[in-house]
């Protein structure tokens, strides 16, 4: 079962919101009632996707830590609110990927550096929307799937130059790269120097690559 964190959730009556949750005498009460509903809430729903659950639920209790915090300074220290909660809201947004959503999507990009790997082919191994994956993704490694990609690729590249004499044009299309020309235009961008002297600085032999 996937769904963005941003998204509504509809329950059936039987699931409705305890009363207790309003009812309750002060905010650590309700934040406690609010939690024990949450952990019903999982369970009864997501059930048969127990690592969907676990995710859930870390970022359910990472928005009530965030409410009780919230809560706790504004009581302590009314005057800083303002400067204080943009701040706060930025943190809670960067939820990032579980440490199981990690594995999976970095193993899924190592296995299929060869070929065109799609966003939402990763959102999938992490069984979440292809929108919240591409932020929770930023969240976690500082910068787009598209940007890790292009990285690992040359990462792989640069284990090929240094431990094999594959051609150029043969590595190019082992690591996903559409051409030689391609291959050398973005190897470049990132490590500062083309393939060639990249094997060459590494005394490995190019007799074997194309001119």
């Amino acid at each position: 079962m996937e769904m963005a964190a941003s998204e509504t959730l509809r329950l059936p009556s039987a699931l409705a919101a305890p009363a207790s949750i309003g009812q309750a005498w002060d905010d650590g009460d309700r934040l406690t009632a609010a939690a024990d509903w949450l952990l019903r809430v999982a369970n009864d729903m997501l059930a048969p996707d127990r690592q969907s659950v676990e995710h859930c639920l870390s970022l359910a209790l990472a928005r009530l830590q965030h409410a009780d915090g919230e809560h706790r300074h504004d009581r302590d220290a009314p005057g800083d609110v303002g400067r204080k909660a943009e701040p706060a809201k930025t943190e809670l947004a960067k939820a990032g990927l579980a440490a199981w959503q990690v594995r999976r999507v970095t193993a899924y990009i190592d296995d299929h550096l060869a070929s065109s790997i799609r966003n939402r082919d990763l959102a999938a191994a992490a069984k979440l929307s292809c929108g919240y994956f591409c932020q929770a993704f930023k969240d976690s490694f500082g910068c787009p799937p598209h940007a890790y990609i292009v990285r690992r690729r040359v990462e792989r590249a640069k284990e090929l130059l240094e431990t094999t004499t594959t051609p150029l044009s043969q590595i190019a299309l082992d690591c996903g790269f559409s051409d030689q020309s391609h291959f050398s235009r973005i190897f470049r961008r990132v490590a500062g120097e083309v393939p060639r002297l990249w094997r060459h600085k590494r005394l490995i032999d190019g007799d074997t690559e194309e001119p």
